[in-house]
């Protein structure tokens, strides 16, 4: 499937994904929406790119602005192929790749590294609701999340909404064609992104 960056620095260009069915990448029309939601909240921010694939999310933000990104996935091709990405693009001074399962990757890394202002989850649908409602737990209580931290997972349309644990709240879920895509704040931070100022009834 061709892939390509949307917007910023390096739009336009076109990005390596890996071969097969197992990495399923969210397509360009939900990533333009995502990153729309978002707006500003890109420019400056350190982003956490779980279930990484070919990157995609994580690359999109370093060309909007972002400061830096963690991509994180088990898999060696999907490792591979995002630090070609990053080559390619220019981007490898900002870009880390990280080959771990992805709960193990947020027990070993919580509270020993800044949080982060953008996360997101992509992971393969399989990926059943428990698993979700864990990641979402080992984020809030591993230090994981700043003030004005974001997270956006993507599931399939039909299938439950995740929980979310102690300290963070769903914002909402928004629907794009069979895709579901699920927004979580810190509690603190109840605001809708692209809406500073207006609180969430």
């Amino acid at each position: 499937m061709g892939m390509r960056i949307i917007a910023g620095e390096a739009k336009g260009r076109h990005i390596k994904a890996p071969r097969g069915r197992l990495t399923r990448p969210m397509r360009d029309f939900v990533r333009e929406a995502v990153f729309s939601m978002l707006g500003e909240r890109v420019e400056g921010a350190e982003v956490l790119d779980l279930f990484a694939g070919s990157g995609s999310l994580g690359l999109e933000a370093l060309s909007r602005g972002a400061s830096g990104a963690v991509f994180v996935d088990r898999g060696g091709e999907p490792c591979r192929i995002i630090r070609e990405n990053l080559d390619m693009l220019g981007m490898a001074g900002r870009g880390w790749v990280v080959r771990a399962d992805i709960l193990d990757y947020l027990r070993k890394s919580a509270g020993k590294r800044p949080p982060f202002n953008l996360i997101f989850i992509d992971p393969p649908y399989r990926i059943d609701l428990r698993y979700r409602q864990e990641m979402l737990k080992r984020l809030a209580e591993g230090g994981f999340l700043a003030p004005s931290s974001v997270v956006i997972m993507e599931a399939p349309l039909r299938s439950a909404t995740p929980l979310p644990p102690r300290g963070m709240r769903h914002l909402e879920r928004r629907r794009y064609g069979e895709t579901a895509v699920d927004v979580y704040v810190k509690e603190e931070n109840a605001v809708k992104p692209g809406k500073e100022g207006c609180s969430e009834p």
